[in-house]
């Protein structure tokens, strides 16, 4: 580092090698022109710092920094995808034009007649760019991800000399831009600022907002090194207080577990050729060549769609013989070698394994003899069937894989927009004695069946005078069933905390075979206290937006895939969605109806259901109509007949004829899926409630608790069901539900 380079620019890569773990040693050069000397002939400008690694000089902080994250990806320093690396970009960028040069300027004319001049200039400057900063801030705890990445390091770096030179005005910091101070405080702590750095922001805000009953000793002065920040016991010994204002657990302590191992998906990402690596898989395939002396092995190990090509050879790698009788695809490895650009079509880089290690090989048949024969997954096209018939080796393949990632990104989307939108997690019952949809498709669950597999008979079993089942002697002491909602549970929480969702299996013993329905699926069910239906349907279309542009911004590669295996121009589709204007077209049923029938009557459509009348329920080709032709995009029907939809919607004031009733519920209709979401808002109306049960046949007695809710403070709510299997085939474009979760159920299948 040149001496008169400002301290941040060594601060900052000191803290990001600190967070990928990379041994960084600091010198300061003689001057600026010994630092020019140490890179005499790579052609490179270099006046503040040069990082020296072992490939040769990283001339700029900037550029330093970039290669300390791309040698972790893992620390995710750089975000997670090629996105998160644009949006950090912009906000390095962003962090030497809008700050940055601020801070320099008032260094530099320290000495001269203008100074005051140029430190007011550098001052509104200053609080322009963390106007910026706090205005992006509101609903994000970092600038990229959910973890620091060096956009967040470089930021709070400058931050901090920006403050030191008096530059920040900290009383206006904690009155007007909140979530950048809250922000810079936890990165500040997370990076093991010195605690002198953090007094003058911490001075002009109230104590209630930072501190606990037992506040911490600030942390000891952090080195160069930048550590993880430490506690101090308190007085008197006990536990040591946790440091304040910190919003990323990690930084609190020092992670245990690492990979033995480099996954495919950083891999090749990095693309790293030179560096020694070690890759653990399962086989692909192996094609020999030179008469089976070198293997071209394609291993595969998860993480991403794409394998790596292992190049072994019977004269440099260790382990070739095993690997010759591993049995070929299915089998287990573990390879270590070099990483070598790739000559091949359709890959960049492979490993030149110096050494292979069988960790399972592949064994079948009646003598459970080695080879891939019997490897029900061998190299070539399985149809949805054969992979649904082993869905214990579904996740090896390439559509099962990219399935399985997609869903897990739909999962932990759904998480984070709930989160991010300050609702909580309820965990509601598996086991319920209501039935919320009033449709009596319960699964039973009892303990009185008979053991030893005898047949059921009655006398073998407790029974009323009337010969009903007597299942005050079961388990429960009453009659239950698996849930085909969390629904009505989720409610008790939403009228007692605000705004609260449920995100787990439900069950339906619903007799159907077709492509869209299982017996156990996963629902995502939200409760908004104080809210309509037309709160509810902003919410459900702000999250639906939210999980499709997750996976396309975190699952491009899978999506592309899915281009090819199951629907052309996917992508566009999902595009197209997620830019449909701010609120979907609304439409009442009564005028779908109406839409449906002129369509019939005009000859414009024919469906197996011609039979479209006021008071039906919409079948899946009605729906798909409204949005793939009438539309062409999403669409939001509300107001449907009360007589289909459940108990609990609330009833709309009647206008015209009584027996034309309908209920404050919505359904989201999207191209491709028809409806992808099913909404109301609650009836909060005692009297009415229990009158609506008693009309669909629900003893009022059996939802008292439920009931009981609208006696005591009963307040407007709402909420919605998404069906989370659905949602991912909206994203990957399988038609099948089947093919999009692990283990289906359905009439006739629980294997597995």
């Amino acid at each position: 580092v040149a001496p008169t380079a400002p301290a941040f620019k060594r601060h900052k890569v000191a803290i990001a090698a600190k967070l990928a773990g990379i041994p960084l040693q600091t010198e300061t050069a003689a001057s600026e022109a010994a630092l020019a000397e140490l890179c005499a002939g790579s052609g490179l400008a270099c006046r503040t710092c040069v990082l020296f690694a072992p490939e040769g000089p990283v001339t700029q902080s900037y550029a330093a920094l970039r290669y300390v994250a791309s040698c972790a990806p893992g620390a995710g320093l750089y975000g997670d995808t090629h996105y998160d690396e644009g949006v950090a970009d912009q906000w390095l960028e962003f962090c030497v034009l809008e700050l940055e040069v601020a801070v320099v300027a008032v260094v530099a004319a320290s000495s001269m007649k203008d100074a005051a001049a140029v430190k007011t200039a550098a001052m509104a400057d200053c609080a322009k760019a963390l106007t910026v900063l706090d205005s992006w801030l509101a609903a994000r705890t970092f600038l990229v991800t959910e973890r620091p990445t060096i956009a967040d390091i470089a930021l709070a770096c400058v931050v901090e000399a920006a403050i030191a030179a008096d530059l920040v005005d900290c009383a206006a910091l904690a009155a007007e831009r909140k979530n950048a101070l809250r922000w810079y405080l936890t990165c500040a702590h997370a990076f093991g600022f010195a605690p002198e750095s953090l007094d003058r922001a911490k001075a002009s805000v109230p104590k209630a907002a930072l501190l606990s009953k037992a506040a911490a000793k600030p942390p000891p002065k952090a080195s160069s090194s930048a550590p993880a920040p430490t506690t101090t016991p308190p007085k008197g010994g006990g536990t040591p207080a946790l440091p304040i204002t910190v919003s990323d657990p990690a930084s609190l302590y020092a992670p245990c577990f690492s990979r033995s191992r480099t996954r495919l998906r950083e891999l090749l990402k990095r693309a790293p050729v030179g560096e020694t690596v070690t890759v653990k898989g399962w086989v692909r395939s192996v094609r020999e060549a030179e008469k089976g002396a070198t293997n071209f092995v394609e291993l595969n190990d998860g993480s991403c769609l794409a394998s790596v090509q292992i190049v072994a050879s019977s004269t440099k790698t260790e382990g070739f013989a095993s690997l010759k009788s591993c049995g070929g695809a299915g089998a287990s490895l573990a390879v270590t070698g070099e990483v070598v650009e790739s000559l091949g079509k359709g890959q960049s880089i492979e490993v030149r394994a110096a050494t292979v290690a069988v960790l399972g090989a592949t064994r079948g048949g009646p003598d459970k003899t080695t080879g891939a024969q019997f490897y029900p997954l061998a190299k070539k096209f399985h149809t949805p069937e054969h992979l649904r018939a082993h869905a214990h080796l579904r996740p090896r393949s390439r559509l099962g894989s990219a399935v399985v990632r997609v869903r897990d990104e739909l999962a932990y989307a759904t998480h984070e927009f709930f989160h991010r939108n300050g609702f909580l997690y309820i965990h509601t019952p598996l086991i319920t004695a209501a039935d919320c949809e009033g449709a009596g498709e319960q699964f039973t669950v009892t303990t009185l069946m008979p053991e030893d597999g005898e047949v059921p008979t009655k006398d073998k079993m407790p029974t009323l005078p009337s010969g009903a089942i007597d299942y005050s002697s079961d388990f429960f002491g009453c009659k239950c069933g698996l849930t085909v909602s969390g629904q009505l549970n989720v409610e008790t929480h939403a009228v007692a905390l605000g705004d609260c969702y449920t995100f787990g299996p439900t069950f339906r013993a619903e007799n159907s075979h077709t492509t869209r329905h299982l017996a156990e699926f996963w629902m995502i069910e939200p409760e908004v206290s104080f809210a309509d239906l037309h709160d509810d349907v902003a919410l459900a279309t702000d999250y639906l937006k939210y999980c499709v542009a997750a996976a396309l911004a975190r699952c491009d590669e899978d999506l592309a895939f899915f281009e090819q295996a199951t629907e052309k121009g996917l992508r566009d589709r999902l595009r197209a969605l997620v830019e449909a204007p701010a609120e979907f077209p609304k439409l009442e049923y009564t005028d779908a109806i109406t839409t449906l029938q002129t369509a019939i009557k005009n000859g414009d459509v024919t469906f197996e259901n011609n039979d479209v009348h006021w008071g039906m329920d919409l079948n899946s080709e009605h729906e798909r109509y409204l949005t793939d032709t009438v539309y062409k995009g999403p669409v939001v029907l509300i107001n449907y007949p009360k007589n289909i939809k459940a108990f609990y919607m609330k009833l709309n004031p009647v206008a015209g004829d009584p027996s034309r009733q309908t209920v404050a519920a919505m359904d989201i209709l999207v191209p491709k899926i028809g409806e992808i979401i099913g909404g109301s808002q609650r009836e909060d109306d005692f009297e009415v409630l229990e009158q609506r049960a008693k009309e669909v046949g629900i003893e009022p007695a059996s939802i008292k608790w439920y009931a009981d809710l609208r006696l005591y403070g009963s307040v407007p709510h709402a909420g919605f069901g998404l069906g989370f299997e659905r949602l991912v085939m909206l994203v990957t474009g399988v038609e099948n539900i089947r093919d999009v979760i692990p283990f289906p159920r359905y009439p006739g299948h629980a294997e597995f």
